[in-house]
């Protein structure tokens, strides 16, 4: 247990172990999510170092993402993990009146109780004022404690987005004017600008509203890739919106081009879904495609 608590970072109320890259590839904020979560799980389970467990708690709650969950599937599961055995040694026991305040005025309120303390309880304000900061307050009265998270979403124009990524994806299209049951070529184009090779790299391939992606050119260039060590297509699935592109290992400066076809169903002018890829263990290693305009004609 000492060797675990020398290994740690601590800054303020915050405690995190970092590593490089752990067992199932996960790099950045997500190896170190994904270590704190199980180095907190044995804290807890010896009962040592309180003060410490509490901090990589913290630590854990302050890198929850807007969606509830940290990003990756191995960091979630350890970040949950934590929280859960944390809530099984000191007992969920928060019962009182909160109260969140919106610019200094009361806009909702909740009353915990035994049968609702160990609820996810969301509050969502949509009629803020862009033009001025605004300040979220929480009030609770009451006895025990309780974690809260003030999330926000926002957009900015395509103009504005940073450049380079260190992946990198493009989706063209042969044609964007077409009529009803016409086929257009869309061409994914991917780049791993790293110095190093990006592991299990996903690619979300967005589906325009109103059109059929032919799922047997994604077959065919599995088959191709089979025996390729770098752009190798291990497997993929279809939603109503996208198709899930799972690739093993993109080589260092590597550039992989995938062609598949769309299918017109009916006339619609839209754009396409957002296309992305990103390292599935480092989100944040990521980068999206611009959106394209069809438009489709009987």
């Amino acid at each position: 247990m000492q060797l675990l608590l020398d290994a740690r970072t601590e800054k303020e109320e915050k405690v995190w172990w970092a590593t490089e890259e752990t067992g199932v590839y996960a790099r950045g904020e997500s190896a170190s999510v994904e270590t704190t979560g199980l180095a907190v799980q044995a804290l807890l389970q010896s009962g040592e170092a309180a003060g410490t467990a509490r901090k990589a708690l913290n630590y854990l709650a302050s890198k929850k993402d807007a969606n509830g969950t940290w990003q990756t599937t191995q960091a979630t599961i350890m970040a949950l993990r934590a929280l859960l055995t944390a809530t099984e040694k000191s007992g969920a026991d928060a019962q009182g009146t909160v109260i969140v305040l919106v610019n200094g005025k009361p806009a909702e309120k909740l009353e915990l109780t035994v049968e609702n303390n160990d609820l996810l309880h969301q509050f969502v304000f949509k009629d803020v004022d862009q033009r001025a900061p605004s300040t979220v307050e929480l009030r609770f009265e009451g006895k025990g404690g309780l974690a809260y998270q003030v999330v926000g979403q926002y957009f900015l124009p395509w103009d504005e987005k940073p450049a380079p990524e260190a992946l990198s994806i493009d989706v063209s299209y042969d044609r964007t004017h077409l009529a009803q049951d016409d086929l257009a070529t869309a061409t994914a184009t991917i780049k791993n600008n790293l110095s190093k090779t990006a592991k299990m790299v996903m690619v979300d391939l967005g589906i325009p509203p109103g059109f059929e992606l032919l799922s047997e050119d994604l077959q065919d260039y599995q088959g191709k890739s089979a025996k390729m060590n770098s752009g190798h297509l291990s497997k993929f699935s279809l939603t109503a919106t996208q198709a899930i592109l799972y690739f093993d290992a993109f080589a260092p400066g590597d550039t992989v081009k995938v062609k598949f076809r769309l299918r017109a169903k009916y006339p619609i002018r839209v754009r396409t879904f957002q296309s992305r890829v990103y390292e599935y263990y480092d989100p944040e290693v990521a980068s999206a495609a611009r959106p394209v305009l069809l438009e489709v004609h009987r």
